[in-house]
């Protein structure tokens, strides 16, 4: 009985508090959306935003290109070509310690380099809201070209002329072409994330140059790693929320109408608190225990 009474007290707390499931840009979107006033959300702000997420962006590819040219590096030399790199002037040459030295730097760099990315994914989303409210919807899929040509890959849907629709060659090549770019990428990113883990587990696991100092610098990496998913996924993915929104309601209508405050507060804890009772009466629970709220 107390098991079942416990599992219809959770179920009514996530009834009076919901769990929404939601995104760092879906968050930014509501939060705009209750922003007053909208006309700050000009072009000048686009603007300004679109400059700082460009530089921010200019910056990470060259981050990018580095810890892909240590990547070939490393590559190149495990295959016996014997490559050489040349960054700013400095050239480096394969020897003893350089490969635990790059894949650190690498795995660093790589660490800074998606902080940075979650920064222009907020800085993206702000763009979109702000582009919502002052571009006309006729010309929203031109601005969205204009500043996210990266993202922009399908073929121009015109706004105005809804009745021309691609025919159904067209239609079925764009979903075979969008499937198979799919695939490739998947595969592609799989097989570069292998040889990534590939090069870490035998320069540090398998021929270590500096013995057991070089296994710790390989559990550091996969620790750097780990918490780099973990950041991933709490900047990028659809994560719970408990919306409290009817403690807002409850406030404002104590404030100002109390008789209806007491009827909405019987309406949303009136079941919880006669299950409460009612176990209390029946001597499963003892008096006052729980944390429900009254309904008065």
């Amino acid at each position: 009985m107390v098991g079942a009474f416990k599992w219809r007290t959770t179920r009514e707390w996530r009834r009076i508090v919901p769990r929404r499931w939601l995104s760092p840009a879906s968050i930014i979107a509501e939060d705009l959306e209750l922003f007053e006033p909208r006309s700050q959300l000009d072009q000048k702000f686009i603007d300004d935003f679109v400059k700082a997420r460009d530089e921010l962006m200019s910056l990470t590819k060259k981050q990018i290109i580095f810890s892909m040219l240590i990547f070939l590096f490393l590559l190149a030399n495990y295959l016996d070509i014997g490559l050489d790199i040349n960054v700013g002037g400095f050239s480096l040459r394969y020897s003893r310690g350089i490969p635990e030295a790059l894949l650190l730097i690498s795995n660093l760099i790589s660490c800074y380099t998606i902080m940075l990315q979650g920064n222009i994914s907020v800085i993206d989303a702000t763009i979109k809201s702000a582009l919502r409210f002052s571009v006309p919807e006729e010309l929203r899929t031109l601005y969205l070209v204009r500043y996210f040509p990266h993202e922009q890959f399908a073929r121009y849907q015109p706004f105005n002329l809804p009745y021309l629709i691609p025919a159904k060659l067209q239609r079925g090549l764009a979903k075979a072409t969008a499937i198979l770019f799919l695939i490739l990428l998947i595969a592609t990113l799989a097989a570069f994330a292998a040889c990534n883990l590939f090069l870490l587990i035998h320069h540090l696991w398998i021929k270590p140059s500096f013995g057991i100092w070089s296994k710790v610098l390989l559990g550091y990496i996969f620790l750097l790693g780990a918490c780099t998913f973990l950041y991933i996924a709490l900047t990028r993915f659809r994560l719970p929320y408990l919306d409290h929104i009817v403690n807002g309601e409850i406030e404002l209508l104590q404030q100002v109408n109390p008789p209806r405050y007491r009827t909405r507060m019987q309406e949303i804890y009136g079941r919880l608190n006669e299950d409460q009772r009612n176990m209390e009466q029946r001597g499963y629970l003892k008096p006052n225990r729980g944390v429900v709220t009254p309904s008065s």
